[in-house]
């Protein structure tokens, strides 16, 4: 379909350059166009929902001054996610080859400057993540695993902490409320939202029975129960721990001097 004369293609920035072959803002010969509005333009143009694509696609339409990391841009598309991107790897779907992506649901358009501030996030600073990460004990709030130490069943594998939203930004502005510092805390990176994709495989059968062979007879009963069950029985302390650990700090300070008057503590 041809196009009228007046008419403007939206792929194009003003200067006639499609906007994923931008290194720089329109008019700027100083402020980067981000790799991530780029990313969005490419996809949302060149590609329909339900195509895949591949690292090298990225590379070639992108232009030579793309980073040559996959890691780089792999976190670039696991930061389209944040506006609404959904796009599967085969560590989300098995039926994708490596280096396979699916553009499942096509987000925010980022490469507009209205639309790219409504997607705008509140970074945090080193100083506060050091806050937050030693005001939590350097423990994921959470699992409840501290930095460094290995995750149950997994040796060797050690967690990794950084800090995520109680809340996320997107419900707290849809409610017109303000991000505060409250509203952050320590999570390893397994359960940090952004990086759930980077999880490892599930565990085989093989593998779980193996490790069956370091319990005793009364951990095997003790598991067999609980599998039958369907669930690990847990008291109702261990249930109270649970829901008071996901209290912000303020707020488990509260109950934390709500029961030491109600044992008699000063």
């Amino acid at each position: 379909m041809s196009m009228d004369a007046n008419e403007h293609d939206e792929s194009l920035s003003p200067d006639g350059t499609p906007w994923w072959e931008l290194s720089y803002e329109p008019g700027s010969t100083r402020k980067r166009f981000g790799q991530e509005r780029r990313l969005a333009a490419w996809l949302w143009f060149e590609k329909e929902v339900g195509d895949t694509f591949t690292m090298r696609e990225i590379r070639a339409a992108l232009g030579p001054d793309i980073a040559d990391d996959s890691e780089h841009l792999n976190r670039r598309l696991r930061e389209l996610r944040k506006a609404d991107w959904v796009i599967p790897s085969h560590r989300n779907d098995s039926q994708l080859p490596r280096d396979t992506y699916r553009l499942e649901v096509k987000g925010g358009r980022l490469w507009i400057a209205g639309e790219k501030q409504k997607y705008k996030k509140f970074a945090p600073s080193d100083r506060v993540r050091r806050y937050v990460l030693e005001r939590d004990g350097s423990r994921c709030t959470i699992c409840g695993v501290g930095v460094g130490e290995e995750y149950p069943g997994e040796p060797g594998v050690k967690a990794r902490l950084t800090i995520g939203h109680r809340v996320p930004q997107e419900r707290l502005n849809s409610r017109g409320a303000m991000d505060d510092m409250d509203n952050w805390r320590a999570e390893c990176s397994r359960c940090n939202e952004t990086v759930r994709d980077e999880m490892p495989d599930p565990e085989q059968y093989d593998e779980v029975v193996a490790g069956l062979k370091r319990l005793n007879a009364n951990e095997s009963k003790d598991l067999l129960h609980w599998l039958r069950k369907g669930e690990r029985p847990r008291s109702r302390l261990d249930q109270a721990y649970d829901r008071a650990r996901r209290l912000s700090h303020v707020e488990r300070h509260a109950l934390i001097g709500l029961l030491a008057k109600r044992v008699g503590e000063s």
